[in-house]
């Protein structure tokens, strides 16, 4: 960030493509500042503990007021965390540090000064900073993994009426239950994530809801897969108009393997010709891979001769685990991030860092809806990323 200036709004929330950054870079500093022996004076402005009921839009103004001193005539830096609190650091004496905290103290009297606007040392309280930067990310805690779906009791479908579905999918139009999501690259130093992919799927809830009420089809996993290749034919046939295959663009279609060798791909490829093959990112699931080497060979062969690029999606930890490194070569990754992966012991995160392919640029992590998420892909060197976090920058 540059030195001269303020967060946008940091009483409105933090920029999600922008705190994780500026957290990351801030816990490097401080291990710069243990490794030379710099010193700098850090001021913690906590201000995700004023409580809503005090929040005002004049805060806002006031608060960069009381900050602009500190910039101006100084080398101080200002960092903004998830939260919204703000981390300036300043090389020593910091008396322009003390003059902003005397001055936020009057702006805020209700909470305790040395509560809210403590003041550190680097480099000598640098476990401290470091602590604060990862509370912030949530490293420090990996919160709940989200439920299991509860069964839901109802019966899965009969084989007339699964029958009957499939027909209807056929000439369905799935305009209303294909769901798009961007695929977005952003690294350390990136001011503002880019576009990669729009991620394009049926949404198989939806779809099952309506043409199977009253059934749950997952309860029967070979009806599920037959269910969802089905769904996912039907959008290859609507994809593989001349007029949806001009404007597909950069796209990722996460289809599972079987749908991959039906004709509607092969119409779809065919449409799109070379430079359209170029730009689409094909996920194929990790377990249709195991559960078919030989398919899913025969498919490697088929993108290497014809132009796509391929990626093993749905990569759970576990699942990862059971390829070999040489079974990932060539392969883009897409690795779903869970709470857990914060969890782990230090052997369960090496054995993970050993799964991953060397080429960390090739992976995407899908599932990070918070900073937290980009801060472990960041640890990693993984830089692609698709997840609320940034769809709602």
């Amino acid at each position: 960030m540059n030195a001269l200036t303020l967060p946008p709004s940091p009483l409105a929330g933090p920029d999600p493509a922008t705190t994780p950054r500026d957290a990351m870079a801030l816990a490097a500093l401080a291990r710069d500042c243990v490794n030379s022996g710099v010193e700098r004076r850090v001021l913690h402005v906590r201000l995700s503990l004023i409580p809503n009921r005090l929040r005002e839009p004049r805060h806002d103004r006031l608060v960069r007021e009381a900050l602009e001193p500190l910039l101006r005539p100084t080398r101080a830096r200002l960092y903004e965390l998830p939260g919204g609190d703000l981390v300036a650091l300043s090389p020593p004496p910091g008396d322009h540090l003390e003059e902003a905290r005397r001055g936020l103290a009057r702006l805020l009297p209700e909470i305790p000064a040395e509560t809210l606007l403590p003041v550190m040392r680097l480099p000598a309280e640098a476990a401290r900073l470091l602590t604060v930067v990862e509370a912030a990310l949530g490293l420090d805690d990996p919160g709940e993994e989200p439920p299991a779906p509860a069964p839901s009791g109802l019966p899965p479908p009969g084989a007339a009426e699964m029958d009957a579905a499939t027909r209807a999918l056929a000439t369905a139009n799935l305009a209303a239950f294909l769901r798009r999501q961007t695929i977005w690259r952003l690294a350390p130093g990136d001011a503002r994530p880019q576009p990669l992919w729009t991620e394009l799927r049926p949404c198989l809830p939806d779809l099952a809801a309506a043409l199977l009420p009253g059934r749950d089809v997952s309860a029967a996993p070979w009806l599920a897969r037959r269910f969802r290749v089905a769904a996912e034919r039907r959008m290859l046939a609507e994809l593989a108009r001349p007029q949806e295959a001009r404007a597909l663009g950069d796209a990722c279609l996460p289809l599972s393997l079987a749908s991959l060798l039906e004709t509607e791909f092969l119409r779809l490829e065919a449409l799109l010709g070379p430079a359209g093959r170029g730009r689409v990112l094909l996920g194929v699931p990790a377990a249709d891979q195991l559960a078919d080497p030989a398919g899913f060979a025969l498919l490697r062969r088929l993108a290497a001769a014809r132009g796509w690029a391929l990626a093993l999606d749905e990569a759970e930890p576990e699942l990862l685990r059971l390829f070999r490194p040489e079974a990932l070569q060539g392969l883009q990754l897409r690795l779903r991030f869970t709470p857990s992966l914060l969890a782990g012991d230090g052997t369960a995160r090496t054995r993970l860092d050993a799964a991953l392919p060397a080429g960390r640029e090739g992976v995407v992590l899908t599932g990070a809806d918070s900073p937290a998420a980009i801060a472990w892909g960041w640890q990693r060197g993984i830089i692609r990323f698709m997840g609320r976090v940034l769809d709602g920058r």
